[in-house]
């Protein structure tokens, strides 16, 4: 409950009469783990998940919470479990389970060259997590604070399990939004004023990496200092080209041409200017699963910003690897930068980054 109260009488005493009291709301909060799935990391076996970072935070909730009443949500994909606790002041924590079926490594099988969960258990997905935000704005508006999502992230949206797209997927993408898959209005009505959703983890297209570093490559390119809109931005033919280790080169200039509308080829002595480049770094920003979120449904989200990677460590921060792209965000674009290095997506950025991107 929250709101004002009008007193009325108190033991039978009206003397109390017409004092108001503000009843504030009860503190929620939402902690996902998801899994280290198989991969080149591991040895392409399941090896655990990521719920000792949902145990550590969980810790810090409960001490900056002291002397509240909160609620907190542990969504644990690998033992199946949503645990939904009420803390308060005046008794012992109160512990609510609702189970799924635990996710093992026999569930995981090598599809079309990668390892995928390949069952039909009824294992916590991306639809579970969404329902409890979306009850809660029906239920309880305004209450829900934070959202923590602990996982190889993606540009596209968090991996929990790492499912393919369609039937079946029970991992978060960016469609999630525009499809229906979310109830918007539940969504958005379940945070407080001033509630965020934080992903933690990577948002690293290596090739989106390879088309920043060129600009940044760039002699007209500074970290430091302003430059202006106008300033051209030259590039030899060839410069676009993108050399992994042991593969065939990659054309960067699709990037280049797709959010400019350009016909430019990778052989080309290519001139940009600064407003260009820039536009080509809003539309990274506002494409990835974050911007979407903040743009169509209007929650703030702190992630990793575009071209940048995750050290999986205690502190979970953007690694010092990919430090220039956020500097890049941060220098030139005004992107706010909260601890970790993870970049802020908000209603107000997008609309601003939208209007240059429109200009």
């Amino acid at each position: 409950m929250s709101g004002t109260l009008t007193v009325r009488k108190v033991n039978g005493s009206t003397n109390f009469q017409h004092v108001k009291l503000n009843v504030a709301p009860i503190k929620q909060y939402i902690l996902v783990s998801g899994l280290f799935y198989p991969d080149d990391h591991n040895n392409y076996k399941l090896s655990g998940s990521f719920d000792k970072y949902v145990q550590d935070y969980i810790k810090k909730i409960i001490q900056s919470e002291k002397g509240h009443d909160f609620i907190i949500y542990d969504v644990n994909i690998l033992n199946g479990t949503i645990s939904k606790t009420e803390y308060s002041t005046n008794s012992t924590p109160k512990k609510s389970v609702t189970t799924f079926d635990k996710v093992i490594n026999s569930d995981y099988a090598l599809i079309n060259g990668g390892y995928r969960l390949n069952s039909s258990k009824k294992i916590i997905s991306k639809t579970d997590i969404y329902k409890v935000i979306e009850e809660i704005g029906s239920d309880e508006p305004n209450t829900l604070s934070e959202v923590h999502i602990f996982s190889h992230a993606y540009w596209n949206g968090p991996i929990l399990v790492n499912t393919d797209n369609g039937t079946g997927d029970c991992d978060m993408r960016k469609s999630d939004i525009t499809s229906g898959t979310i109830d918007s209005t539940n969504f958005k009505n379940a945070f407080t004023n001033i509630g965020f959703i934080k992903i933690w983890g990577c948002s690293f297209p290596v090739a989106t990496n390879a088309l920043f570093s060129k600009f940044r490559n760039n002699r007209q390119y500074s970290a430091t200092r302003v430059i202006a809109d106008s300033i051209i931005f030259s590039f030899a033919s060839n410069t676009f080209f993108y050399h992994p280790q042991g593969s065939t080169p990659v054309d960067l200039t699709p990037q280049i041409n797709n959010v400019l509308g350009t016909t430019h080829s990778v052989t080309d002595a290519i001139k940009l200017t600064f407003l260009e480049i820039k536009k080509i770094l809003i539309f990274n920003y506002l494409s990835v699963y974050a911007g979407v979120i903040a743009k169509d449904i209007g929650i703030k989200v702190v992630s990793a910003l575009p071209a940048t990677y995750a050290n999986i460590d205690p502190s979970f921060h953007i690694a010092p690897s990919t430090m220039a792209n956020v500097i890049f965000y941060k220098k030139h674009l005004d992107i706010v930068i909260e601890n970790g290095n993870y970049g802020v997506y908000d209603e107000a950025t997008v609309k601003r980054l939208e209007t240059i991107y429109n200009s």
